[in-house]
């Protein structure tokens, strides 16, 4: 049997031999249509965005006769030159998606000369003209070999969820993207810490952590992409995926939309003020042609009401705002500077309650971000950044990009009192036993250069780059005591803790790449790159090989198919490291025989080296009859040498490198536009997370026993996504609503059970959460009034009024043991839109 090295190289072979067996005729690029290279023209042509921006790897279509001849993909410097076509009448079609398919007529080629052209696209604006959302480019990308899924402004915009108008609550909507019980977001089965986050090129994730914390107007978004695998060695230390977040920019034209001026409500005790998030979105030219300026705001005030709870000790009043502001200039041709500024603010009274823990035992929680950048550049919640980026054109199909930023997140948490932490057999009293104030600061450069095309053996368009940052971890943490109870208030456990001073952890990475993307004849393309990165946390040398591969075996169906293998490295999580920082704690046990032990986590970096990753995926793709499309992915990632501390003798927890995980995964996707510009999407996705190594042990973690293996707290075997839009027919008076809706459903989470005195009594593979399942249908209106656009939607969030439980007592001593809580519930929202003059 191969090795799955020598397999993938196998298939790349069988995709690169394809054309010879499958009988189909291939034309190397430039041939169409024929011609006598003595008697034959050029086209030259260059596609920008609204403002002058190149648009790298848009679609140009040449036809004639309203039959195509040739396809070809703009280079990052947004040209692309279709060579030896005969002289004659041509049309030309340009796709990219999240534009507006451009056409243009009527070009004379004459022989021996070079015609140019230049097209700027429009990007798709939900609230623009509804005949403009009618010319859609085909989701099929020939071209794209990456394993990507988006969503565009008007998915976001469109689509139903439940809870706040949060951008990241959209995120499950993406096939194989998942939300654990507290919101983090899980892409293709790794934790959140495996995430690359980026906006418009930056990335955004939580320094220490890594979590996606940024918080921005869902407005001001142009398009979320979510890439599992296959991606560019452009990105580095992240196995799970990443996310990349992309702004509007503004134009020559003055826009604003204003949404959510209006509170909603909730059933629940009563009528109760639910949450208000009002946001707004303006932009327009500050010299026209030359700078364009984009500002945005979103806030949000929630009230989070738990039904177990007595009355007027049963919410968390929660409140946050986003502001971003944003200036983008071209200072020369094909030089564009973008410069951004956001600022996040948020607060939380009573963060933590639920139905096992009272208003006692809550926090407050507090945490900040600013931004400031030049040219295509944006932050995160909590968080503080700074960044610069340029991008130029050198010299004809060249570009240049380069950037820095800084990048800060603020968290605090502070308990309501100093009376101990106590665990009983029906809950929680006291007060919460952690001090928390920290603050992570990320330095970011970095540089990409996309040399001009060049042809060997075919087409190839190289790059490279690299980049440095610099983490910095700062923490002060001070921790109370808390206590175990039974059930006759007798004190079986206490634990206490010895403090650490304030403390600062650091570490500079550093990581340079190469890829060429190589195309032998039209309908094959291959990418082959590496890239190199070191951390001087380990001081040590990292190597990460990468290849991918697309061939188009039947362009009337748009079959395609894609592969590709690749080595993925994490970065060092100095969270999971600071414990070691943090100070000690002692455990002192009263039944059925006295003991203490003393617990310390000790970290050595030179015994340590970075998780590793190896992630092979396969897919197809095909437009099926009435242009319904139909895709097939499947995923496998394996993962050794991962972190995770591990019981030692003498109450010592070693950060050890023997963590290994699995995901495995089957997925297929339905897409079609039911009518034009209202789009339906329905997923399946088969997975399966697994990981010697479950248990996250911790100074905060009040388990004790061993590790065990078993599925990952975020394992969700079976996993369905659906939504779409479609206009209702008229009805009596009413006319030109439009019906939204969309489901999630998913296997519920594993969990693990303790006794009385916190030791592990079974691990994750004995029980499991209730499904999961939210329905949320909605109908909107736009409507004209006093010369403006406006939207009126009311829907019913989580119609079926499922509980959907997110806290459990695990407890096997409780009364109340494996009894669910679920804060879930149907709810009535409004929404109303002012989408500007039309």
């Amino acid at each position: 049997m191969l090795p799955k090295t020598k397999l993938c190289s196998f298939a790349l072979l069988l995709l690169c031999s394809a054309p010879a067996w499958s009988g189909q005729r291939i034309s190397f690029a430039g041939s169409l249509p024929q011609a006598q290279v003595g008697a034959s023209g050029q086209l030259h042509v260059t596609v920008t965005d609204q403002n002058g921006e190149p648009l790298p790897f848009a679609v140009v279509i040449l036809q004639q006769n309203d039959k195509t001849l040739f396809q070809e993909r703009t280079t990052p410097s947004g040209n692309a030159v279709l060579r030896q076509l005969a002289p004659g009448a041509y049309k030309v079609l340009i796709e990219k998606q999240g534009f507006y398919t451009a056409t243009v007529a009527n070009i004379a080629i004459v022989a021996g000369q070079t015609l140019p052209v230049e097209v700027r696209l429009q990007p798709v604006r939900e609230y623009r003209e509804e005949i403009e959302v009618t010319a859609q480019p085909s989701p099929i990308d020939p071209e794209q070999s990456s394993n990507s899924q988006s969503i565009t402004a008007s998915d976001v915009s469109n689509i139903p969820y439940s809870d706040t108008r949060d951008y990241r609550n959209v995120l499950p909507f993406i096939p194989g993207v998942i939300a654990d019980s507290s919101g983090q977001i899980h892409v293709a089965g790794s934790s959140t810490q495996e995430i690359q986050d980026y906006l418009d090129g930056f990335e955004v994730s939580q320094p220490a952590g890594g979590a996606l914390a940024v918080r921005l107007n869902p407005d001001s978004l142009r398009k979320i992409d979510v890439r599992s695998s296959r991606y560019s060695a452009q990105f580095g230390k992240g196995s799970g995926g990443l996310v990349d977040l992309q702004v509007q920019d503004g134009d020559n034209h003055f826009r604003v939309n204003a949404t959510d001026f209006i509170p909603t409500v909730q059933n629940v005790k009563g009528i109760q003020f639910n949450n208000w998030t009002p946001r707004a979105y303006f932009s327009g030219p500050i010299v026209k042609d030359k700078v364009w300026f984009n500002l945005s705001h979103e806030s949000e005030n929630d009230l989070n009401i738990v039904k177990q709870l007595p009355d007027g000790a049963d919410s968390n009043r929660v409140w946050t705002t986003a502001d971003l502001a944003r200036v983008r200039m071209n200072l020369t041709s094909g030089n564009v500077l973008t410069g951004s500024a956001l600022l996040d603010l948020f607060n939380s009274e009573h963060a933590g309650i639920s139905p096992l823990d009272p208003i006692s035992v809550s926090f407050n929680e507090h945490s900040t971000l600013y931004v400031l950048a030049l040219k295509d550049n944006q932050p995160t919640l909590a968080t503080d950044v700074l960044a610069l980026k340029d991008q130029m054109t050198i010299a004809r199909s060249t570009l240049l990009e380069f950037g820095a930023g800084f990048h800060r997140t603020n968290n605090s948490l502070f308990p309501l009192g100093n009376s101990p932490f106590v665990f009983t057999p029906n809950g929680r009293s006291g007060n919460f036993y952690l001090t928390d104030r920290n603050w992570s600061d990320r330095t970011q450069a970095f540089t990409n250069l996309y040399v001009k095309p060049w042809n060997w053996l075919g087409a190839h368009q190289f790059t490279l780059g690299g980049r440095v940052d610099r983490v910095v971890f700062h923490g002060a943490f001070s921790r109370g005591p808390f206590e175990f109870v039974d059930a006759n208030n007798a004190l079986l456990r206490q634990v206490t803790f010895q403090n650490a001073p304030p403390f600062s952890l650091s570490t500079f990475e550093s990581g340079a790449y190469a890829q060429d993307r190589w195309s032998a004849f039209q309908r094959l393309i291959i990418e082959a790159g590496g890239r190199w990165d070191n951390d001087s946390f380990l001081h040590r040398n990292l190597f990460s090989p990468r290849v991918a591969g697309t061939l188009v075996v039947d362009t009337a169906s748009e079959t395609k198919l894609t592969a590709g293998i690749g080595v993925y490295y994490d970065r060092t999580n100095l969270s999971l490291a600071s414990q070691a920082a943090q100070g000690s704690r002692t455990d002192m046990f009263f039944s059925p025989v006295a003991r203490t032990i003393s617990t310390s986590f000790v970290v050595d970096p030179a015994r340590l080296v970075m998780p590793r990753f190896t992630n092979w995926s396969a897919g197809i793709e095909r437009r099926m009859p009435g242009r319904t499309y139909l895709r097939l992915d499947y995923l496998s990632r394996y993962g050794a040498h991962g972190w995770a501390y591990e019981s030692q003798p003498a109450g010592v927890f070693l950060l050890e490198n023997n963590k290994r995980d699995r995901y495995d995964a089957g997925q297929v996707t339905l897409r079609k536009d039911l009518k034009p510009g209202y789009p339906f999407l329905f997923s399946y996705t088969r997975s399966k997370a697994r990981s010697n190594e479950t248990l996250d042990f911790s100074l905060d973690d009040f388990t004790t026993g061993t590790q065990v293996g078993g599925p990952l707290a975020w394992d969700a075997p079976n996993q369905i996504t659906s939504w779409g839009t479609y206009p209702l027919p008229p009805i009596w008076k009413f006319k030109k609503f439009d019906f939204a809706a969309s489901a999630i459903y998913h296997t519920g989470f594993p969990f693990i059970t303790v006794d009385q005195f916190g030791q592990l009594v079974s691990g994750p593979t004995a029980h499991r959460f209730p499904k999961f399942f939210t329905l949320n249908p909605a109908i909107e209106r736009k409507f004209h009034f006093k010369g403006y656009l406006w939207a009126a939607r009311v829907g019913l969030n989580n119609v079926t009024n499922s509980s959907n439980p997110d806290v459990v007592d695990n407890d096997v001593n409780s009364p109340t043991f494996l009894t669910f809580f679920g804060q879930s519930h149907r709810t009535l929202n409004g929404r109303i839109r002012f989408l500007g003059r039309q």
